[in-house]
């Protein structure tokens, strides 16, 4: 039987009530994504007819959000999934790419996990195992591509995990709904600091922000921290070191299953002090 994640950091079955309905939404998913493009493409809805779309974004609260997460973590929990009991991870292609018929990048990269992984292997197509070692490797070459780790659960259930996206800003339409209307995705766990002393000012933190977090103004560099979700890819960009992500001080966890992964780090660490 799938699991998904309870409280405390530990693992249910999964009913098939919510199997079910979490079957007819991937059915019907590539069908809601096709429609939100051709909406947020519309000239008259990105000027004066915004408040139309933003009204239809709260009215479609119910589906799934997502959370902006660093590659570190991501390798946390495959390995906290890996050491469960429901350590099955499923990989398959990218929703946005395959319902829109668009390609950019690596075009098989939704890993799909916990109780997911029997909803997809019945509503999708071309979906295969993957190892958690693959899995990890393949996480960083999409870092490397410039993709975020974006972590999505049913009906905004913090417990309900069932895959994580690797986003883009051309193709995502997730993306660039939350960057037209707002409200789709959530700033992760952690946010970026920055050693201006070791800056070179290169430029490549601005190039590859996703979220135009980072400027460089008159030959200084300036960083929005409000406009900064934690994905960490400037770090992985910063060619002087001079960028590391910490935890941010008011996060409030949406789907990011915290409390899994930290129980698994502690009884990793237990275990690692016993030997």
């Amino acid at each position: 039987m799938a699991h998904h994640i309870a409280k405390e950091g530990k693992l249910e079955e999964t009913g098939r009530l919510q199997l079910l309905a979490h079957s007819l939404f991937a059915y019907y998913e590539p069908t809601i994504l096709k429609i939100l493009d051709r909406m947020i493409r519309i000239e008259f809805l990105q000027g004066r007819g915004r408040p139309l779309l933003v009204f239809t974004r709260k009215q479609l609260d119910f589906l799934p959000r997502g959370e902006i997460v660093s590659g570190q973590r991501t390798h946390d929990f495959i390995d906290a999934i890996a050491n469960s009991q429901s350590s099955k991870i499923s990989l398959s292609p990218c929703i946005c790419q395959d319902a829109l018929g668009k390609r950019k990048g690596c075009y098989r990269k939704d890993i799909v996990v916990l109780y997911g992984t029997e909803v997809y292997e019945k509503v999708k197509h071309d979906v295969a195992e993957i190892s958690p070692e693959e899995t990890k490797r393949l996480i960083e070459q999409l870092v490397e591509e410039g993709c975020m780790q974006t972590f999505y659960a049913c009906m905004r259930s913090q417990g309900w995990m069932v895959v994580i996206c690797n986003c883009e800003r051309e193709i995502c339409v997730p993306f660039r709904c939350h960057q037209l209307v707002g409200g789709v995705l959530h700033p992760g766990p952690d946010i970026i600091e920055c050693r201006e002393d070791l800056c070179i000012k290169c430029g490549k933190c601005v190039e590859r922000c996703h979220f135009g977090a980072n400027s460089l103004e008159n030959g200084s560099l300036r960083v929005e921290l409000g406009k900064c979700y934690g994905c960490g890819i400037c770090v992985s960009s910063c060619l002087a070191e001079a960028r590391r992500l910490t935890e941010r001080e008011d996060y409030e966890n949406m789907y990011y299953p915290q409390d899994f992964v930290a129980l698994f780090l502690q009884n990793k660490r237990e275990r690692i002090s016993r030997l």
